[in-house]
């Protein structure tokens, strides 16, 4: 009851999932008097359990080993969400051999119960080869259960707390990177061209002292050129940063004065091109799209020297929407790109996947040395379309 309590009491405290993990099977392998034990959570996507902790046995080496979530003891524990205690492992056709083989993990009896959270199973605890060569009764199956059922809402709280604190680090390294990428802009924009600016208002200024009226005319025009020209890129990183036009009239509009800004200011040509006729989508997909063409973009600005870009928006016959941003800069081969490369963009391809995803679609990205690079986002029409109320035209006061 000790130790049930003090697992109770981590469902309230702040310790990470690791240290939880721990000291659940630390616990379970004194209560009831075992050798050795493991702790595996399943992991869904690949249908796999995984070795998170080990006490006794193996050891640190089977420590996130992975076996298939339907083979061995454990396995059949998971897949039926009962407990199970097998007193010889030799003669029970559901052992799996091969991690006690390849791990030096010697199993000759086993307790396993599973982890249960609302029902669903998140993994399972075993305990191994009791102590003095004992037997594990019912008894033991019965408080190792009720530790499970402590253990499994614990280690669930663990997780969403880890989510969220990842989730916000995460969103704090995005803010950083909007705020350093926006001062850099600003300097490499604006600012410069405000400086040639205010150097040619001084030129002005000589020019009128010696009464040169032509040059002073000069001088002038050259100002105001650099006044309409450093505008033009405030208003864009204005637009960048809250596109109204996105959210009052739609994803199409708001691209095309998108792609006009970016032809104004850029270095590379910015053509926009739609194929087929394109409803609204609901706010969330619209921003989210948005969003994956501004980064494809700023990824162009940046790295591919470029003279062309091309954003291509399509709708498939089996109703998908196509948005693609392609390049002919200088490339790369995705195979032997290197570490510092994917260090530096990396924060902006997981944010454009992981807004593919919020649209159940998928993100791909090729390229090759001397090729350009190409950008797909594809998601599908359905459930991204506006309701009828966010697709229907603004009205305007007469």
């Amino acid at each position: 009851m000790e130790v049930v309590q003090r697992i109770a009491h981590s469902l309230v405290s702040d310790v990470s999932l690791d240290e939880l993990l721990k000291e659940i099977l630390r616990s379970g392998v004194q209560v009831v008097s075992a050798s050795a034990g493991a702790l595996l959570l399943l992991d869904r996507t690949t249908n796999e359990l995984i070795f998170e902790v080990i006490e006794g046995g193996a050891g640190p080496p089977l420590e996130k080993a992975r076996m298939p979530a339907d083979k061995g003891i454990a396995g059949w524990v998971a897949t039926h969400g009962k407990p199970l205690i097998v007193h010889d492992v030799t003669q029970d056709k559901r052992f799996y051999p091969r991690i006690s083989l390849e791990f030096s993990f010697p199993a000759y009896s086993i307790l396993c119960v599973p982890l249960l959270v609302r029902g669903r199973v998140i993994g399972v605890l075993e305990v191994l080869n009791k102590v003095d060569n004992a037997r594990f009764t019912t008894e033991d199956r019965d408080l190792l259960t009720i530790l499970a059922a402590q253990s499994a809402v614990a280690i669930e709280n663990a997780r969403l707390y880890q989510n969220l604190r990842e989730e916000h680090n995460r969103l704090m390294a995005v803010e950083e990177e909007v705020r350093h990428r926006l001062a850099r802009d600003i300097h490499d924009g604006p600012a410069q061209i405000l400086a040639s600016a205010i150097m040619n208002a001084y030129f002005v200024r000589e020019a009128l002292a010696h009464e040169d009226i032509n040059m002073a005319l000069r001088e002038m025009d050259e100002v105001l050129s650099l006044a309409e020209k450093a505008l033009r890129q405030i208003r864009t990183l204005l637009f960048n940063l809250r596109p109204v036009t996105l959210e009052m009239k739609g994803l199409i509009p708001a691209l095309e004065i998108y792609a006009n800004m970016l032809q104004q200011n850029e270095r590379f040509s910015v053509a926009l091109q739609i194929e087929g006729e394109i409803g609204r989508l609901n706010r969330e997909a619209e921003l989210a799209v948005f969003a994956v063409i501004q980064e494809a973009l700023s990824n162009i600005r940046k790295h591919a020297d470029a003279s062309n870009a091309v954003i291509r928006l399509t709708v498939t016959e089996d109703g998908y929407l196509e948005v693609v941003v392609r390049d002919d800069g200088v490339g790369f081969d995705p195979s032997t790109i290197s570490k510092a490369w994917e260090e530096r963009a990396s924060l902006g391809i997981l944010t454009m996947q992981e807004r593919a995803l919020s649209l159940q679609g998928n993100l791909t990205i090729h390229s090759r040395p001397g090729g350009g690079t190409e950008v797909k986002l594809r998601l599908p029409l359905a459930p991204n379309l506006a309701a009828p109320a966010e697709s229907a035209p603004l009205s305007h006061p007469t």
